[in-house]
């Protein structure tokens, strides 16, 4: 006799969290592969060690498929079909579940575990895969980090993987599954991006998850942070006391992904930039930075233009230009240079010589490295402005290139963690 499955229990599997903090911990957890806004209306799965297709809401078997056929499942007004195999209609929820320890493949791609497929009341089509946390983390290990890192730096993301999804039960609470596939929350890729070495990271961390003061707590990582971590109220505005600014000294400037980067928008682009964030200050004249970190973050900036201003604040700065993290400098181009005094574009520039004190419309300036820049006034603002960065990503929490270099240099899995994240304890 087929087991049947009640989806009304696993549906209740969703965590009840705080955006920091897990309430327990599972050895299930559910991934959204398709939902919101897809214009999907099938898909196609088949196993490796044949499955069966159920009735979610009642558990009973609609079709039983043999070892790698094919079962092409068409949404309908009321529910689903496949044609020739079985008719879904008036069923708006279904599983595809493979026989034994067999692998499924959702349109194309394999995952492990099992597929759950609602038709919402919206009309759109909900696909989940339900997965142990073992075998989603070391999915998430070869798509967020390469295999062929040091084995400390994979136990350590291993550790961020899991502690991240144990606290993301309410990021889709409104589909009904914990976690997506993309980089919203981690990248997942299905059984294509496991390896060896992810698995063997997964294994020898098995059931390790770090807490703050006794509560499992989500540990945020990102790319490279160009020297320096933030405390994460400087990004996301909520302080956590684990989530602490740290010196990120074994990053290789030489190899890690955007330690230093240079970007350059036209006056043009940046307005359309703005635009596009629901801003509309007229023509641009000029950019300020107004506020940033000891590390050189910056968290608050104002856009000039010819109808107002607007200032960005924190996580702002960083998307509203859409830098690859919020570590740089603003550049306006020297030959459209526009003067602000006070927070104000008042396109007015005095110099005091013998002569007294005179209005003037240009002047010249030293830089650093003792190139001469002529600055003109100019009411209408630059004409580009080149950002100048350090670090890929929000800077919260574990560098992954700071990881690698820490385990280049002899650091253990914990020691990485606990450099990271201030007072966790693992076990």
């Amino acid at each position: 006799m087929q087991k049947k499955i009640l989806f009304s229990v696993v549906l209740m599997l969703i965590m009840i969290s705080t955006v920091a903090i897990a309430s327990e911990y599972r050895g299930e957890v559910s991934v959204g592969l398709v939902y919101g806004k897809s214009d999907k209306e099938s898909i196609t799965v088949s196993s490796t060690s044949g499955m069966n297709i159920y009735n979610a809401q009642t558990g009973d078997i609609l079709y039983t498929a043999q070892s790698g056929e094919d079962i092409v499942i068409h949404m309908g007004s009321t529910g689903f079909a496949s044609f020739n195999k079985f008719d879904g209609s008036g069923i708006p929820k279904i599983s595809a579940q493979p026989q034994g320890s067999g692998i499924i493949s959702c349109d194309g791609k394999q995952y492990r575990g099992y597929i759950y497929i609602e038709r919402c009341i919206s009309g759109e089509l909900l696909v989940i895969n339900y997965v142990g946390t073992d075998d989603y983390v070391s999915s998430v290990l070869g798509k967020e980090m390469s295999y062929t890192w040091p084995k400390e730096a994979l136990k350590a993301q291993a550790v961020c993987a899991r502690n991240f999804v144990l606290c993301s039960g309410s990021k889709h609470k409104e589909y009904g599954f914990d976690v997506c596939a993309t980089t919203h929350c981690q990248v997942y890729g299905g059984v294509e991006s496991e390896h060896e070495n992810t698995r063997q990271a997964t294994e020898e961390t098995k059931g390790v998850l770090a807490k703050y003061k006794g509560e499992v707590v989500a540990l945020y990582f990102f790319a490279t942070s160009g020297g320096h971590t933030e405390d994460v109220e400087n990004v996301w505005g909520s302080p956590f006391g684990y989530l602490r600014a740290v010196p990120d000294t074994y990053e290789n400037p030489d190899k890690a992904s955007k330690y230093s980067w240079t970007m350059t928008l036209t006056k043009s682009e940046a307005e359309q930039k703005l635009r596009a964030y629901g801003v509309n200050i007229g023509s641009l004249k000029n950019i300020t930075v107004d506020k940033v970190t000891s590390s050189g973050r910056i968290i608050l900036m104002t856009f000039h233009g010819t109808e107002g201003t607007y200032s960005a604040n924190l996580a702002k700065c960083r998307t509203i230009l859409g830098t690859y993290s919020q570590k740089f400098t603003v550049i306006p181009d020297a030959s459209m240079f526009i003067i602000t005094t006070g927070g104000s574009a008042t396109g007015k520039l005095y110099a005091c010589s013998a002569d007294g004190v005179n209005e003037v419309n240009s002047y010249t300036v030293l830089t650093g490295s003792g190139e001469k820049l002529n600055i003109n006034l100019n009411s209408q603002g630059a004409s580009k402005y080149t950002l100048n960065g350090n670090g890929y990503g929000h800077g919260v929490g574990m560098s992954q290139w700071g990881a690698r270099g820490m385990a280049e240099n002899g650091f253990t899995y914990d020691q990485i963690l606990k450099h990271y994240f201030t007072d966790i304890e693992l076990g």
